[in-house]
């Protein structure tokens, strides 16, 4: 049941991130025109070995600090503030956003690669990684290895879904979804997102004590 839960997490922290519009979205929707359906797969892998790398990154820096209990409350205290002030942007910003777009992009070095790069250069990468995207991690190590390995899956496959939907939606064409239908839904994520912050500002209460 633990090891669901924390599959749920990665799940819906995931599609927080991966929803919101930005250069990775562009990409996407850009290359699905030019592709087809499945495009978003390649795209997806591509963003997923940045964030594979990243998370080493995380584990080889601060290998010592992840043991600390005062590092894991003050990163649990970001973490848990940072879901909880983006799920009240998501809520106020979803009006705003749209599935679709004019603009194509243009980027000669593959789907994989394009995927790797516009998730780099994404602004929103390192601040989630770094704070929200951290302190999952953290809360994940306390059930094991099973426990992150959880977490990460949950993630991956929120990846992997979202940008094969994307890449099936428009080149398919708007039938499936209204613009409404992804307002609601990114304000649904977006309440799911303050009360995961709640949670972990709870959990990082107790390990105040």
């Amino acid at each position: 049941m633990e090891l669901l839960f924390l599959l749920i997490i990665g799940l819906g922290t995931g599609l927080s991130g991966t929803m919101i519009p930005g250069p990775l979205f562009l990409f996407t929707v850009s290359e699905s025109l030019k592709k087809g359906p499945t495009v978003g797969l390649r795209i997806a892998l591509g963003h997923v070995f940045i964030e594979a790398a990243f998370v080493a990154l995380i584990f080889l820096g601060f290998k010592n600090l992840l043991s600390s209990q005062i590092f894991m409350r003050i990163v649990t205290t970001i973490g848990g503030v940072a879901m909880i002030a983006m799920g009240i942007l998501l809520v106020r910003t979803a009006k705003d956003m749209h599935l679709t777009v004019d603009r194509q992009v243009n980027f000669g070095y593959g789907s994989i690669a394009g995927g790797a790069f516009f998730s780099i250069i994404s602004p929103g990468f390192l601040i989630w990684w770094t704070t929200i995207g951290l302190s999952v991690i953290l809360q994940s190590l306390l059930f094991g290895v099973a426990g992150f390995a959880a977490v990460a899956l949950g993630h991956w496959l929120a990846d992997f879904g979202w940008h094969w939907f994307v890449s099936d939606f428009v080149h398919k064409g708007k039938i499936y979804l209204k613009d409404r239908h992804y307002h609601n839904a990114i304000r649904f994520l977006a309440f799911g997102l303050i009360a995961m912050g709640c949670y972990f500002l709870v959990i990082n209460h107790g390990l105040s004590r």
